[in-house]
């Protein structure tokens, strides 16, 4: 027998607020329950080999973490349920999955502002470490402000073509206008104050806002044009992926009465750039790691 062990992170569809103010880059987690669960089985060196073979991140994750708790290598596999280069943070539950994996088999634990810390090293990151809502800079690495958990709501949302690589836009994004950035202090003030209250309709409002500043940058984003539309037109609120291609609604669970939620899906259906599908906030912590045991085959003999 053989201890080893598992990690779970969750995913995000997009960000409900993003961008830079005062040279701060900065954005707002909202956890969703999609996520990523990686297994991790000790070895005898420093190696760490990754199943599939494509989850690169996920492997230098899981070396860094080795190399942290100075432990040997071993081998890790992934398995996600959330889309790769859409903007929900794939990556960043790959990456804080398989650390959490690696602590587990070695039965100990990382602080999420080590996890943090280490995921940064690798690429900017989305807060998925913490299990609340964050205010998070995905470039340091740094936790911003520490928010409650995610009221319950629905994300009513639509995962867009193609694929954007995080890093490439970091590095290729232009400087935020006075006139952005003080758009984007009113958002994040008021997604502040609705995430206290658990007030999903103005968590949605500063979506919208949010949203609104990354068309102006972008005008060529027809799809999200036509979001931030129908959105004024129908007073929904608003949560999109600011480098990635999800684009969506938020809702109470109460606007299930009122028919908004079965429109919002017509809606985007219409616009036939994608599959759409219904996405639950995570509102209380879940089990995040744990070990489990393996049989060896040299054990199998001996039974």
């Amino acid at each position: 027998m053989k201890q080893a062990g598992w990690g779970f992170s969750s995913g995000t569809f997009g960000e409900l607020v993003q961008g830079v103010i005062d040279q701060t880059p900065f954005l707002v987690t909202i956890p969703i329950r999609w996520g990523t669960r990686a297994k991790f089985i000790p070895g005898e060196n420093s190696e760490v080999v990754v199943y599939p073979r494509h989850r690169k991140k996920a492997q230098k994750a899981a070396l860094l973490a080795c190399q942290a708790l100075k432990k040997p290598g071993g081998i890790l596999s992934i398995s996600s349920v959330i889309p790769i280069g859409k903007g929900m943070a794939s990556s960043s539950a790959d990456i804080v999955a398989s650390m959490r994996a690696v602590a587990a088999a070695y039965d100990r634990s990382l602080l999420p502002s080590t996890m943090a810390r280490l995921a940064a090293q690798i690429e900017p990151s989305d807060g998925v470490m913490y299990p609340h809502m964050v205010v998070f800079d995905p470039v340091k690495g740094i936790l911003l402000e520490k928010w409650p958990m995610a009221p319950y709501a629905v994300i009513v949302g639509l995962i867009g073509p193609g694929r954007v690589n995080t890093a490439l836009h970091h590095r290729m994004r232009e400087s935020y206008t006075a006139h952005q950035q003080q758009r984007l202090a009113q958002a994040l003030k008021i997604a502040r104050e609705a995430a206290h209250a658990r007030q999903v309709s103005q968590m949605g409002q500063a979506g919208l806002i949010s949203a609104e500043v990354q068309w102006e940058r972008n005008p060529e984003d027809r799809l999200l044009g036509a979001v931030i539309e129908q959105a004024h037109q129908q007073q929904w609120g608003v949560v999109t992926a600011h480098s990635g291609t999800a684009r969506g609604y938020l809702f109470s669970p109460r606007d299930f009465h009122t028919g908004a939620i079965l429109k919002a899906e017509r809606f985007l259906r219409s616009l036939q750039a994608g599959p759409v599908f219904r996405f639950w906030t995570l509102t209380r912590p879940v089990a995040t790691a744990g070990q489990f045991d393996i049989v060896l085959s040299n054990d199998r003999h001996e039974a």
